[in-house]
């Protein structure tokens, strides 16, 4: 039988002393989440015989940094790392909510700088502005950063959490040609912020595959919402105003049910391919009403859990190493929702 790791055993593979790893084993505290980290990997690598399933001494506190839950995506990630916070109390980890306003930028960017002072790592879902990614940058250098949803140009970020939105607005273009058919016609896209990344990616993505398969669906407007549901439905009704007929509608964001009023006040509910994003209760109803064809959803709660995961992960409190950051893309039809 093999000689038992000791604590100088786990010393040397964690590069730190042994009065280190006796602070860290016996929650003295005073040990930073990075040594603490190495510690309790070793430790567990090495099989020392002690009981490493104890609630650790130190508080690990994420913050995250999102949208106010007024649409029921936000609502559904907020319950969810409501959820995580209480599942991840005997690992010493605390997890807080902080609301941003996505027309405020100089406010958003005060707001991470903040939050940071509080916080051992962030989560964030934020649109890419100047201002707002050059306090990111400051505070992904110092401690780990997780954006989620939404991706942003950050090479010091720990992780991205979410859909490959490219491939998820390909998969609505190709939906897209399909359901239109030979006729073709106008398509609107309906963006949200096209500061936001993925939004953008969706677009790019959804343009790509009607320019290269379903040339006959030409893309009429891109029309942006600043993120206020109301008025998509104000956009769109604009655009059927004018137009007799639209063949198509691809929301990438939030205002399904304005759509749904304008496309019924236009008559055009029954004849006019529309695809969405995120399986919420609201757009579940209309896409068994037959007015959503396609919702394509990315699964809130799976994303917020594995933000949380990948994080608790770093800081030597989750052993789980298979952990994948890109998560699946759900397409639901009336039928099978």
């Amino acid at each position: 039988m093999g000689k038992k790791a000791s604590l100088t055993d786990v010393a040397a593979a964690a590069g730190v002393s042994s009065a280190t790893v006796d602070r860290v084993l016996n929650g003295r505290g005073g040990v930073s989440p990075d040594k603490e980290k190495r510690v309790l990997e070793w430790a567990r690598k090495l099989q020392l015989d002690r009981n490493l399933e104890r609630q650790p001494t130190r508080i690990v506190r994420f913050g995250v940094v999102m949208q106010h839950p007024a649409n029921p995506f936000y609502e559904a990630l907020q319950q969810t790392f409501v959820k995580a916070n209480a599942l991840y109390a005997g690992a010493s980890i605390q997890i807080a909510l902080h609301y941003f306003d996505v027309t405020a930028p100089k406010e958003t960017a005060t707001l991470l700088a903040k939050v940071a002072q509080k916080h051992d790592a962030l989560i964030v879902i934020l649109p890419d502005h100047p201002l707002t990614m050059e306090e990111l940058r400051k505070i992904a250098a110092r401690m780990p950063v997780v954006t989620m949803v939404s991706d942003l140009p950050l090479p010091e970020k720990l992780a991205y959490v979410g859909l490959d939105n490219r491939a998820a607005g390909r998969t609505a273009g190709e939906l897209m040609g399909r359901y239109v058919g030979a006729p073709g016609g106008d398509i609107v896209v309906v963006s949200g912020m096209q500061s936001f990344i993925g939004q953008g990616e969706r677009e790019m993505g959804f343009r790509s595959v009607l320019a290269e398969r379903y040339p006959q669906c030409r893309l009429l407007a891109v029309v942006e919402t600043w993120e206020r549901p109301e008025r998509a439905g104000e956009l769109v009704g604009n655009i059927l105003r004018e137009k007799s007929r639209v063949a198509g509608i691809y929301n990438l964001s939030t205002g399904d049910r304005s759509i749904a009023e304008a496309l019924r006040a236009y008559r055009c509910a029954e004849h006019t391919v529309f695809i969405t994003h995120e399986l919420t209760l609201e757009r579940k109803a209309l896409l068994q009403e037959g007015v959503i064809d396609v919702v394509l959803d990315q699964n809130p709660e799976l994303e917020a859990m594995t933000a949380v995961k990948l994080l608790a992960r770093h800081f030597g409190r989750h052993d789980e190493q298979d952990i994948r950051t890109h998560t699946p893309i759900g397409i639901y039809l009336r039928e099978n929702c």
